[in-house]
């Protein structure tokens, strides 16, 4: 069984990007700030005043950051590729992850009903009426069954990245490259999962209020909301090049090829 270090993950990624960051920028920029700008001008689909326009919008973005995240991964295993042959590699295995997320999505549903009525029929939680507002004691056994879960589902992306196989065969991969590793592996998602809310907190309270303050409220087409999305993306990016990066360098150590140094010597397609 290879052994597995999250600090050695992260040592590993600070030192890819500090030397090939520019390039790892390059695809941020493209497949998640650029879309994340888009999206904000365009408006969220939310209400029902929601446009298909948006709906649409809301769904490229989503898709674009799996491709992000693939091309990253790629990257960041090595060995040495193009920044275009890694995002072109993103593009070819996205729809494998999308399946592999519908299914994992599919298994949680079934699961998280089946707690919900055990723990409902031993009155441990309260089951919320059609129309109701979900209590914060269900919110967080969501938040708590998708961390477990994720903890191995994760390593689909590296595995997608790099090896070929179908959804089913990527999530036994995954399921055979976390055996023994998983109390870490759930640290690592716990880490991203607390990460993001901090990300999230501080780009709503300090950079939203910031902007409305400034430029008024964020509406579908104003400047407010281009900053806004431009600032969002910005943020987000790093979060998705430093996660994506590290989720790379575990997947490395758990194949037994720790020591392989990922290189990209260029940019070009």
């Amino acid at each position: 069984m290879s052994s597995l270090s999250i600090s050695t993950a992260w040592e590993e990624t600070r030192a890819i990007l500090a030397r090939d960051g520019q390039l790892y920028g390059a695809v941020a920029l493209a497949l998640i700030v650029l879309p994340e700008v888009i999206f904000a001008v365009v408006g969220a689909p939310v209400g029902e005043q929601a446009t298909l326009l948006a709906r649409v919008t809301y769904a490229v973005v989503i898709l674009l950051g799996f491709i992000a995240q693939l091309a990253l991964n790629r990257l960041a295993i090595g060995p040495s590729v193009t920044v275009g042959g890694a995002i072109a590699r993103g593009f070819a295995r996205v729809a494998s992850i999308v399946a592999v997320l519908f299914l994992f999505s599919i298994a949680l549903m079934i699961v998280a009903v089946m707690l919900l009525f055990l723990l409902g029929a031993l009155g441990l939680i309260v089951i919320p009426a059609a129309g109701q507002q979900p209590p914060p004691s269900l919110i967080l056994m969501l938040i708590v069954l998708v961390a477990l879960g994720f903890a191995v589902v994760q390593l689909a992306f590296p595995v997608a990245a790099v090896e070929t196989g179908n959804p089913l065969r990527i999530i036994s991969r995954s399921w055979q490259l976390a055996k023994g590793h998983y109390a870490r592996l759930l640290g690592f998602i716990g880490l991203i999962i607390g990460c993001f809310i901090v990300v999230v907190i501080a780009t709503q309270l300090g950079v939203g209020s910031a902007v409305a303050l400034l430029l008024g409220p964020p509406r579908p087409g104003s400047l407010s909301a281009l900053v806004l999305g431009l600032a969002i993306g910005l943020i987000q990016a790093p979060f998705t090049v430093i996660t994506a990066t590290m989720l790379a360098r575990i997947y490395t150590q758990l194949v037994g090829h720790g020591d392989a140094q990922a290189s990209v010597p260029s940019s070009g397609i």
